[in-house]
């Protein structure tokens, strides 16, 4: 028996429909999308003041001021650590040209303060910047902390007058303290920054931010990276743009 020669022309054709219609159902496999880092800009050239002041207890403390402004930022340093891990982050630059004024110091016994460290006058030290603040004009000030200098900004926040708090992979406890009750009726703004890995801090961060009072935020970020070391590196510019937007909220330049 013959086959018409119209058949054997249309069964190569459904042949080749077959097999094209296998390949267009496969599935193709789309990577995700890499999250999008901030890339950090380059650190404004703003030079600094070189000051100094004295607590109440008669110590002399080393500063650098920044910037003009009636709202001053007060950055107080981790320990074993000094005022350069400010400088070196590029924040205080930043701050001043955005028409901050900020003040880095060392803490007594630290780079360039007279003295011997004692964590148990951390607040008097801080309470001595807060004084100088005011000595230089400025109508707010902000306090801002990395672990131990968190730690003395907590503190002094429970009974001063600051318009806004950030307390960088701060202890609650370190040779001065914030309680739970302390944070359940501080009423300044508070930014509770640490890294998702860097215990027991983070664990520290979590707590006070869950029990304080509002208002207040919370930034985690991926790795171990401790106090001012979260700036730049994987985070890129996304720690510094959440402070940049907290203070711009709750404590503008003036």
């Amino acid at each position: 028996m013959k086959i018409p020669r119209l058949l054997l022309l249309v069964f190569p054709l459904l042949i080749l429909a077959a097999c094209g219609s296998d390949v267009t159902t496969q599935s193709t496999k789309v990577a995700p999308p890499t999250p999008t880092i901030i890339p950090v800009p380059t650190t404004p050239n703003v030079p600094a003041r070189s000051v100094s002041f004295t607590t109440e207890d008669h110590v002399k403390l080393a500063g650098e001021l920044y910037g003009q402004g009636k709202t001053m930022v007060i950055c107080s340093h981790m320990r074993g650590t000094s005022l350069a891990i400010w400088r070196d982050s590029g924040i205080p630059q930043r701050l001043a040209a955005l028409g901050y004024q900020v003040l880095l110091y060392d803490f007594r016994g630290y780079g360039g303060s007279d003295g011997e460290e004692d964590t148990t006058v951390l607040d008097v030290d801080l309470n001595a910047a807060v004084n100088f603040a005011h000595r230089q004009g400025a109508t707010k000030y902000v306090l801002m902390g990395a672990s131990m200098g968190g730690t003395a900004s907590l503190n002094v926040a429970v009974k001063g007058e600051a318009s806004a708090l950030i307390s960088l992979s701060a202890p609650q406890a370190l040779g001065v303290n914030v309680t739970d009750a302390d944070l359940k009726t501080m009423q300044v703004p508070k930014l509770f920054i640490a890294s998702e890995d860097d215990e027991p801090y983070v664990t520290d961060a979590q707590h006070m931010y869950n029990i304080a009072s509002q208002p207040k935020e919370i930034a985690l970020y991926p790795g171990t990276a401790h106090g001012t070391e979260i700036f730049g590196g994987d985070n890129g510019d996304a720690p510094a743009q959440r402070i940049l937007h907290f203070l711009k909220q709750y404590a503008p330049a003036s």
